[in-house]
């Protein structure tokens, strides 16, 4: 199922569903790279943030992800970079449960983003920063652009493409609050692509569930079904329904 991310879009909205899922996007990409994954997840909606803000980079994402979610039990999951963000979402919001982290990043309290990426992926971003202190669209990140390969459909790959936004260089030098709350609800990863294996294996270290696909990094867009059972798994697993 291919997603058509312009036309599935369904933000959390009812604070009468039991249990939501609140599918939350990495800062590199947009909103909707999740629409298709929420249609398909039972009490799943996609979370719009609004991107990211200076001075307080996390903890006003934290504010504003809880502003929309916060009213019944919900839980976070984060897609990527949004697993740093899990200190600052806990800190604000009143009922999360729990966070399921789909490959993604495990939170880094007290440490800046380019603190937990290769020093030569940091060096190549800062080479590519443009003159207003901006990166370019993640897909611009490569020697060539990825989204063919793992964007089949062309719709979806357009939609998904036209929201990619242009992050600020100073975002990956931000320290993230040292929170430490996050680590006191349960948790569960869901790796989709082997160049989160260590993210993995330190989720397993944890005491987490962890599940395995054998897919890609944007397997939310071009197989939402495989991806909402399988958080839907997770999330009943660790006692929400």
């Amino acid at each position: 199922m291919a997603c058509a991310c312009s036309t599935a879009w369904r933000p959390i909205s009812t604070k009468a569903d039991a249990s939501r899922l609140a599918l939350i996007h990495s800062p590199f990409v947009g909103p909707g790279c999740w629409a298709a994954t929420a249609a398909a997840a039972p009490g799943g909606g996609a979370v719009d943030y609004g991107g990211l803000r200076a001075p307080d980079w996390y903890d006003g994402v934290g504010a504003r992800i809880a502003a929309q979610c916060d009213g019944a039990p919900w839980v976070a999951v984060l897609h990527s970079g949004a697993g740093g963000f899990a200190p600052a979402i806990a800190e604000a919001a009143a009922d999360l449960l729990g966070f399921v982290f789909v490959d993604a990043l495990l939170p880094y309290p007290g440490r800046a983003w380019t603190d937990t990426a290769p020093p030569e992926l940091a060096a190549h971003l800062r080479r590519l920063a443009r003159g207003d202190g901006r990166l370019p669209p993640w897909n611009a990140w490569f020697a060539s652009d990825p989204t063919p390969g793992l964007i089949p459909d062309a719709a979806a790959r357009a939609a998904f493409v036209r929201e990619l936004p242009r992050v600020p260089l100073a975002f990956l030098d931000a320290v993230s609050p040292a929170r430490t709350g996050w680590a006191r609800l349960p948790a569960a990863y869901l790796r989709l692509s082997r160049a989160y294996e260590d993210a993995a294996s330190e989720a397993e270290q944890r005491g987490w569930t962890v599940r395995r696909l054998e897919t890609h990094h944007l397997a939310m867009v071009s197989e939402p079904d495989k991806v909402a059972a399988t958080i839907s798994a997770l999330a009943a697993r660790l006692g929400f329904e």
